[in-house]
């Protein structure tokens, strides 16, 4: 019976520790969130605030985001468990809603969305205001120059190419025709045999 005294002590005194463990391990990372939310200082928006504004219901939000989280994808949680969206994360819901409304699947419009966060690519909105009719033909002016460029660059490096395959083509003939040259000068006739 003595045993089993120093084991429920022991027992008594690994749960204190681990009831103080939690604690401590609780108030380290309540002080970590304040710490990220006082640094980044960024306007979070709840399910309800991100359903009003892309037109759908606060319990479409959370599922797509349950899905999302399920790829892998990260939202905001508060200590009870909330969900708070970033104006990337409504880009990110905004993008999935767009390619649902195109026709294709909610599972890979998901897996497409997911991609892109774990790319670390965004989906930004313009730098630019395209609405005044001056802004946008210097815009599509820019474009054009731009892709002439590319295309330019482009014939560029297919030219090089080509005349590198030509070179290689050549270069082979040119084996081919020595290796045949010097096979024929080692071929012994029928009656050298002998010899």
């Amino acid at each position: 019976m003595g045993f089993s005294c120093r084991k429920n002590t022991r027992s008594t005194s690994l749960n204190y520790l681990r009831g103080k463990i939690k604690g401590i391990f609780k108030i380290y990372i309540e002080s970590f969130n304040e710490v990220i939310d006082l640094k980044s200082d960024t306007k979070t928006y709840s399910s309800k605030d991100v359903a009003k504004r892309l037109s759908i219901e606060p319990v479409t939000v959370r599922k797509y985001s349950q899905l999302l989280e399920e790829q892998g994808y990260s939202v905001y949680k508060d200590e009870k468990g909330w969900r708070y969206y970033t104006e990337s994360d409504i880009r990110f819901l905004e993008y999935l809603c767009n390619m649902k409304s195109t026709g294709k699947s909610l599972e890979e419009s998901v897996k497409h969305v997911a991609s892109l966060y774990h790319s670390n690519l965004s989906i930004l909105q313009p730098d630019i205001s395209l609405h005044s009719e001056e802004v946008l033909l210097e815009f599509i002016k820019s474009q054009n120059d731009f892709n002439q460029k590319i295309l330019k660059r482009l014939e560029t490096q297919e030219k090089r190419q080509a005349e590198r395959d030509e070179i290689l083509l050549r270069a082979l003939r040119e084996s081919q025709e020595v290796k045949k040259q010097i096979a024929a000068t080692q071929q012994k006739k029928w009656w050298k045999f002998w010899k």
